[in-house]
């Protein structure tokens, strides 16, 4: 059931590797409407480097922390291979569940997840938050505004250098959620979809393992209108993460280290292009103030976690659902299938 709106949700941490020690750990410490209560993870070190920045209980065992009714609700932030089974279980403990992306890394461990999501009677959430950065939802309204016209192709990039040496031990091998498509084009086939309303169609793909296993990846996208989309994924490259759509009037590039999106349309007069200028939203002005006093700072994970709590309290809101994970992982098992048969695979087979 839904808590009501004025109730504090006690939110537990599974997992407090990397991700959650510098983002949700520390956001969940002050974040409205919601208070940290536990955490939880099975390396020692872990703990005690979680210990020195928040202080709440933190326990070796996920159930233990599932167990707790001081619990309302979990983010779980464990290696992807475990993310459906820790998933389904608080499912089951009756928490509500923001899960890290992907998914899972098998489509039958997806589709229990989802099923279970289906089943509860709680909120279930995967931390997509690209999709609450207000540089993409400004970007996002104006393709669907028609500000560039039918969308018929994109392009995009995510890649993060990354030596082996660098590497925890799971991200090494795709079998333990490893791996460009698994850990980056994960968000950026959510976001086609979402940037698009679109689904993905077919898929062909070039996969690499040049020092770890699958750490480049080339994929062409088709999705069921037409459109064409072409991406690249690497740890084996300088740092990228942009997407570029290519409209009937125009062009829209949104790059996520940039504190604004480019809009290309036609010259009023003669032969070429000329920049439109768009006015910020408050959210996107508001950003670009923090960013010049910290230059790297990323909002939509806060957002992210907020939209979660408030739609925990009642509170209407638009999540990236379980089924929206299901989609993204399905578009990666297709690019894994074609990159061993050589051929074109429909997402979904």
């Amino acid at each position: 059931m839904k808590q009501r709106s004025t109730e504090t949700i006690r939110v537990g941490v599974i997992g407090c590797g990397i991700i959650a020690y510098w983002v949700h750990l520390r956001i969940l410490r002050n974040l409205p409407g919601a208070t940290l209560a536990a955490a939880s993870d099975p390396d020692p070190q872990a703990r005690a480097r979680a210990q020195k920045i928040v202080r709440v209980p933190i326990v070796e065992s996920s159930d233990d922390l599932l167990a707790r009714n001081d619990i309302d609700a979990v983010v779980i932030c464990a290696p992807t291979h475990l993310h459906a089974t820790l998933a389904t279980s608080a499912l089951a403990a009756g928490k509500h569940v923001f899960l890290e992306k992907p998914i899972a890394t098998t489509a039958a461990d997806s589709r229990k997840a989802v099923d279970a999501a289906e089943r509860s009677d709680v909120t279930a959430m995967v931390g997509f938050n690209r999709r609450l950065h207000p540089l993409f939802e400004q970007a996002r309204a104006l393709i669907a505004a028609g500000d560039i016209g039918s969308i018929r192709a994109a392009q995009t990039a995510f890649c993060e250098p990354m030596s082996v040496s660098e590497m925890t031990p799971w991200r090494r091998c795709r079998s333990t959620g490893g791996g460009v498509l698994l850990d980056l084009a994960s968000h950026h086939f959510d976001l086609i979809r979402w940037f698009l309303d679109d689904e993905i169609e077919t898929v062909e793909a070039i996969i690499r393992s040049d020092e770890s296993e699958h750490d480049s990846a080339s994929v062409s996208l088709l999705s069921k209108s037409g459109t064409q989309i072409q991406s690249f994924f690497s740890y084996r490259t300088a740092r990228a993460d942009y997407l570029e759509f290519i409209g009937e009037k125009g062009t829209l590039r949104i790059d996520r280290h940039e504190p604004t999106f480019s809009v290309k349309v036609g010259r009023r007069f003669g032969y070429g292009t000329r920049s439109r200028r768009v006015v910020p939203t408050p959210g996107v002005a508001a950003w670009r103030m923090r960013r010049l006093v910290r230059p790297s700072v990323e909002p939509s994970y806060r957002r992210a976690l907020a939209a979660f709590v408030d739609s925990i309290r009642g509170e209407a809101g638009k999540l990236a659902t379980f089924s929206d994970g299901a989609r993204s992982l399905d578009v990666i098992l297709a690019a894994e299938q074609s990159a061993v048969t050589h051929a074109a695979t429909r997402v979904g087979e």
